[in-house]
């Protein structure tokens, strides 16, 4: 691994990029309710965090996932004591859970089924995060970040109440509505924000002892992708059930790909610095996830008097970006076959444009795809173990 350059990624700049995207949405949210121009309203309102299935869905979700698979890093620290990894594990675990119950819009769906259904998911949770607490705390973490947990999970328990308030009261101001919304928004959106700035810690602490970091995406390859593959037709066959279809499967597709960005994001960071077609393949990867949460199975608009899946008309356009990009990237992609397929989604979204299992199961199973292609990839260029880095050359600075 070479020396690091001028133009070396900062995981503190990054962050703050997380932190300045939140910011924007929750403006975008307040405006959503205020403006009444309706056009404007509805793109507003899939920018904003006060839906589902918008971007702004994807953002909190994904920055859930984002915070787990961060805190496996902490797991698999060798140098932590055993009772600290296990508290780790627990803990993204935990986020994973939340991860998929802000996309996939779960506890709603439970309260609707009953009351007992909330009970258990609740019960799962709450058992994660306490156990998760408890060994972090037996591994002697830092107070300061132990109270910094607490706090986000605080944060999170308080939601309800802010839901309770919003169906008591009349809210006849749609701009006092949207501050209320934003206020609610924003304590979600602190609490995830509070999970990546406490797990990011412990990949600054991976990198620094062993020069890698987001070590599960790599070293757990086979494992995620044999539990993505169970998962699929489980979580698509699940949307037939729920009164908020989709959301399940969409959760999959969405996390694969941005597992995806972050290994093309490891990539850079082990190098040193980011090229233009590194920085292609982060934004392919993030416009991939954010599509398969953010654009519906449901918006099949007329054209030219034929109904058309929008869904698939975004992912065969990003399958034959993807020939582009991969292989500007040095991945593995057979052209000829990606272009047939993205043909035949295409072709598939005149013929089938309402059908909810194909829209529902073909983004997983791209993101599944691709996933295998890049995780090689991060395989191949996989640093060699040492205990100490190698005579000249450094880590990426971490901040």
């Amino acid at each position: 691994m070479r020396r690091a350059s001028a133009g070396a990624i900062s995981i503190r700049l990054w962050f703050c990029v997380l932190l300045s995207v939140s910011t924007a949405l929750l403006v975008i949210t307040v405006l959503s309710y205020a403006v009444e121009q309706r056009s404007l309203k509805l793109v507003l309102f899939w920018f904003g965090l006060g839906g589902e299935a918008n971007i702004g869905a994807w953002w909190s979700g994904m920055l859930l996932a984002l915070a787990a698979f961060l805190a496996f890093d902490g797991f698999f620290d060798q140098s932590k004591p055993s009772a600290e990894r296990r508290g780790w594990l627990a803990l993204a675990l935990a986020l994973l859970l939340l991860s998929f119950d802000e996309i996939a819009s779960l506890h709603e769906s439970l309260a609707e089924l009953g009351l007992g259904y909330l009970a258990v998911l609740g019960a799962v949770g709450l058992t994660l995060a306490a156990y998760g607490m408890l060994q972090l705390h037996r591994g002697r973490v830092p107070v300061r970040r132990l109270r910094s947990l607490l706090l986000a999970f605080g944060l999170l328990a308080s939601v309800p109440i802010h839901e309770v308030i919003q169906h008591r009261l009349q809210w006849d101001n749609q701009l006092i509505y949207g501050l209320r919304a934003c206020l609610e928004e924003g304590t979600e959106i602190v609490a995830m924000l509070i999970f990546v700035s406490v797990a990011r810690t412990t990949s600054m602490s991976l990198l620094q002892a062993s020069q890698d970091f987001l070590v599960a995406l790599v070293r757990w390859r086979r494992l995620l992708a044999l539990t993505a593959l169970l998962l699929w037709p489980v979580l698509v066959a699940v949307t037939f059930a729920l009164s908020r279809p989709g959301g399940p499967p969409a959760w999959l597709a969405s996390t694969l790909f941005m597992a995806c960005a972050l290994l093309a994001v490891r990539a850079g960071m082990l190098r040193g610095e980011l090229d233009p077609r590194s920085l292609a393949l982060i934004v392919f990867y993030l416009a991939a996830s954010a599509a398969a949460n953010a654009v519906p199975f449901t918006w099949t608009p007329d054209v030219l008097g034929a109904a058309i899946s929008l869904r698939g008309v975004v992912f065969a356009v990003l399958l034959v970006s993807a020939v582009a990009v991969l292989k500007a990237n040095g991945r593995r992609l057979k052209a000829p076959r990606a272009l047939l397929i993205a043909a035949v989604i295409g072709a598939s979204a005149i013929v089938w444009p309402s059908s909810q299992i194909l829209w529902c199961a073909l983004p997983p199973a791209l993101a599944l795809w691709l996933y295998g292609i890049e995780s090689k990839a991060a395989v191949a260029a996989q640093p060699a173990p040492a205990t100490a880095p190698a005579l000249g050359t450094q880590p990426a600075p971490l901040s």
